[in-house]
Order: structure tokens, then C-alpha cells, then sequence
């Protein structure tokens, strides 16, 4: 859960120290957006005390593909704000630089892939610079990550519960007779119809839905303050896909979770976000309401991805 209070005073001691006062969020430009400015489209922030207000603050972040100064730039000075509770979609193609956003902020960016600049602000803590191990804890506590391929990421040679329990047990301190309980709990709040079964299973035994299912009982174990997912129904049937995308809108309503999600289609993005960034070459080409993203595109890259969303659903039952 975000920290209110923390954000309160915060902003308290701002106006006892005397900071001049900030125009409202949605009247302010959003710096890498190409089409007019969207009225809820939040802004870059001038001060490190304001940044911290939003639960997330991503600006200029720059990602290469190696460390060698002529490496080249997946990611080319990307900004981005979410406030607690918000579920935003990062839509683009497999070389848009999407993924490597989220990668990033979710600490899972795959080496020789590097940050070159840019501050990702998380909870009022800086991410980029943060020691290895400072870094690991805070991503295990308070950011949660959803695999594109859940099956290829589960352990073979481990039961779906003991990847379950393990945590539990050494990270969260539950007895083993406590962790099995936890995480049969975890397991149906995920959906799971007989976690039972599924906890005693291996992955080689569970449906791509159904590993996806325990993903996210995984990182519902955490309690985490954001959960980024890498195009969650990509594997998925169309069924199977608004199954899993009814699921965590009902869980980030329930608790209340900020999300970033994935995807390369704007329909799934629409089913479940509730503003969307459209990157391509590494850059927000446009930012907008799921309204205004899908009834009045600005961008011809925007209307492409609107059209290949429509022509993959032809035939299909709508997510």
C-alpha cells in the first residue's frame, strides 16, 4: 500500500520550508508526448520532493543494449509518472523499448542490456545507483514481476508448491505447516479451482493458464506495492486471456494495486489499463486516456496498432 502519510508530510514540510507553489499535475506539459497534451496525462516534476508524491517517478531513463559507449540505445530518455492505484499500459512492438522500461523498473533487465542515465524514483527511493543487495530487497518486498512465458520460468524440477513455499518460509519466516496454508490461500486467491492439486503438481503437469495463475499467487505473496507484467496473455488463448485479464482487474481493485502492463496490443491494454503509453524506438510517442487512446488516436504509429489489434481479434471472441 502506498504510505499517504509519508506523502503528507513530505508536502507539509515543503510548504513550512517555503517552496513555491506547483501547478496542478494536468496542467502541466508531458515533455515526451508528440500530440497535444492530455488533461489527466501527468507531467514532468521539477523537485525531488514532488516526484515523491507518485508511487512511481521514471525520467529520462536511458537504456542500451550494452555497456560500450557505442552501444545501441534501446530506450531514449523515456519519462513516466503512476500514482498509487493506477494500471498503466506500455504498448509497442518486441523492439519498441517497452519491455525494456518495465525491465527496468522491475530490476529484471537481462544483462549486457544497461541503464546509461535517467533516475527511476520508487516509494520516494532512487532506484538507479542503489547497491546490488539494497536494490534485490526492496524489488522482493514492494515490486512484483509477471513473466511473458510463465511455464518456461517455473523451476522443472520443483513442485509448484515447494516455489511457493520456499519464500514463504525463508523470506516471510512461516513455519512449513504455516507456508503450505499460505500458500493454498495464495493460490485460490489467484483463481486456482484446486490448489491442492496444483500445489503438489510439477510444471510439467499445469496448462499455461494455470502456471500463469501461480505466478501470480507469487507475487501476491509479497504484498508488493507494484506489479509490472510482460504481456500477460501473450501465451494465452482468447478465452484464456480474459480469464487472466478479469483476474487482475479484480485483484488490483481489491488490493488496491498499481500496475504496469506490457503489451502489444492495444485491446488488452484497453481492457484493463487506465492510461496507456504508446513507445516505439524507444520513445512515448503517445500518452492518453484508454478513451482517448482508442476513440481519437493522434499518432499514425497509435492507429497502426489500433488496426493490427482489430485485425488479430477478427475471428476471435473479444477480450
Amino acid at each position: 500500500m502506498c504510505d499517504a502519510r509519508g506523502v503528507l508530510r513530505q508536502l507539509n514540510r515543503a510548504v513550512h520550508a517555503g517552496v513555491p507553489s506547483v501547478k496542478p499535475l494536468m496542467n502541466v506539459r508531458f515533455d515526451q508526448v508528440g500530440p497535444p497534451p492530455q488533461a489527466e496525462t501527468t507531467a514532468p516534476m521539477p523537485s525531488h520532493w514532488f516526484r515523491s508524491a507518485a508511487l512511481l517517478d521514471v525520467r529520462g531513463l536511458q537504456v542500451a543494449s550494452a555497456a560500450h559507449v557505442n552501444a545501441p540505445r534501446l530506450v531514449h530518455g523515456i519519462s513516466l509518472s503512476i500514482t498509487c492505484g493506477e494500471v498503466i499500459g506500455l504498448v509497442g512492438d518486441k523492439s519498441s523499448g517497452a519491455l525494456e522500461v518495465a525491465q527496468c523498473i522491475a530490476g529484471v533487465l537481462p544483462a549486457p542490456a544497461t541503464i546509461r542515465s535517467g533516475s527511476i524514483l520508487f516509494n520516494g527511493v532512487e532506484l538507479v545507483g542503489l547497491p546490488p543487495r539494497s536494490l534485490s530487497r526492496l524489488h522482493d518486498a514492494k515490486i512484483a514481476y509477471l513473466p511473458r512465458s510463465p511455464l518456461d520460468t517455473l523451476d522443472p524440477n520443483m513442485t509448484v508448491g515447494s516455489q511457493l513455499a520456499a519464500p514463504l518460509r525463508s523470506s516471510g519466516g512461516l513455519s512449513k505447516p504455516a507456508a503450505y496454508e499460505r500458500s493454498l490461500d495464495l493460490l485460490g486467491q489467484a483463481g486456482v479451482e484446486n490448489p491442492q492439486h496444483t500445489f503438489a503438481a510439477y510444471p510439467r503437469d499445469v496448462s499455461a493458464i494455470l502456471a500463469q495463475r501461480v505466478h501470480i499467487a507469487r507475487a501476491l505473496a509479497r504484498s508488493p506495492n507494484l506489479l509490472v507484467a510482460d504481456d500477460p496473455t501473450d501465451t494465452l488463448d482468447a478465452a484464456d486471456s480474459s480469464d487472466i485479464l478479469e483476474l487482475l482487474g479484480k485483484l488490483q481493485r481489491k488490493h488496491k494495486l498499481t500496475m504496469i502492463i506490457v503489451t502489444r496490443s492495444v485491446h488488452v491494454a484497453a481492457r484493463i489499463c487506465h492510461r496507456v503509453a504508446v513507445v516505439r524506438t524507444g520513445a512515448i510517442v503517445e500518452y492518453a486516456s484508454v478513451t482517448d487512446l482508442c476513440g481519437s488516436p493522434k499518432h499514425p504509429y497509435t492507429r497502426e496498432m489500433l488496426q493490427a489489434s482489430e485485425n488479430e481479434s477478427l475471428g476471435s471472441p473479444a477480450l
